[in-house]
């Protein structure tokens, strides 16, 4: 009995140290001038939403918000249909060079983005595509696309053969079984997917640093930089934008949190 409420107490702590930091950034987002000079973990004794409405209409971020939506939803939904239809083609389909584009995808999960971050700016900058939420989407899905994959991969390998086999017995084209046998049931890889997509596009700063660098196509990641200089920081700014980033994706976490559990974990347990 003694163990178990020393092991309640340890996570406590452990939950309460891990939210700190995100319930003084939302405290200081809430204080009004007045109060910035207590303490970051005192409550607001008078909150206001001023930072809000004024990072929201004058430091852009509603247009920002909008970009960023626009780019992350895009970039989650393509997602789930490139890599559901490549992992359905690697463990459904036999064709030449199966074992090659294993590797070619294996090959995506080996190299650093850092490494390759020229070349791809290059290669979006040839095709005219710099300051083009299209050039973004398309290098999100190219950076992801590896990863995704192989989840998919894992999780079409526990749908049993036999479901497969039974369609095309009835008549059924590759596409039809994908849509009708194998997609339906697998909502939590789907929901996974989305989620991880929706969320490394939604917080990415480098690649919007480097191919959105007009003040209109910026997201929200870029438009926090706005809020800081290398003498001064505008923290009530910048607390209030760490908010609003944060909210969406936090708030799509508790509504899918059963289908995302279900997901990272459906490759472990086959």
């Amino acid at each position: 009995m003694f163990a178990r409420y020393l092991l309640l107490l340890v996570l406590t702590v452990i939950a309460v140290l891990m939210s700190a930091p995100s319930i003084m950034t939302v405290f200081t987002s809430l204080k009004p001038a007045t109060e910035l000079g207590d303490p970051a973990w005192f409550p607001p004794l008078a909150p206001t939403f001023e930072h809000y409405v004024r990072v929201w209409t004058e430091g852009g971020f509603g247009k920002y918000f909008g970009n960023t939506v626009l780019i992350s939803a895009i970039d989650a939904v393509v997602m789930i249909f490139i890599a559901s239809m490549a992992a359905y083609a690697m463990v459904f389909i036999d064709f030449p060079g199966k074992l090659l584009l294993k590797f070619v995808f294996l090959l995506g999960l080996m190299i650093p983005v850092t490494a390759i971050i020229l070349p791809l700016y290059s290669t979006v900058r040839s095709f005219g595509l710099i300051n083009s939420h299209l050039g973004v989407i398309l290098a999100d899905l190219a950076l992801a696309v590896s990863v995704f994959v192989f989840m998919f991969t894992s999780y079409f390998v526990g749908i049993p053969k036999a479901l497969h086999e039974a369609a095309r017995i009835d008549g059924a084209s590759e596409f039809q079984i994908y849509r009708r046998v194998v997609l339906p049931i697998s909502a939590p890889v789907i929901v996974t997917t989305g989620l991880l997509e929706f969320m490394w596009s939604w917080n990415d700063l480098l690649l919007r640093l480097l191919l959105l660098p007009r003040e209109d196509m910026r997201t929200l990641s870029v438009g926090l930089l706005n809020f800081q200089g290398t003498q001064t920081r505008d923290i009530t700014a910048l607390s209030a934008g760490t908010v609003i980033m944060a909210v969406p994706v936090v708030a799509l976490f508790l509504i899918f949190q059963r289908h995302f559990v279900r997901g990272m974990t459906s490759g472990a347990v086959k």
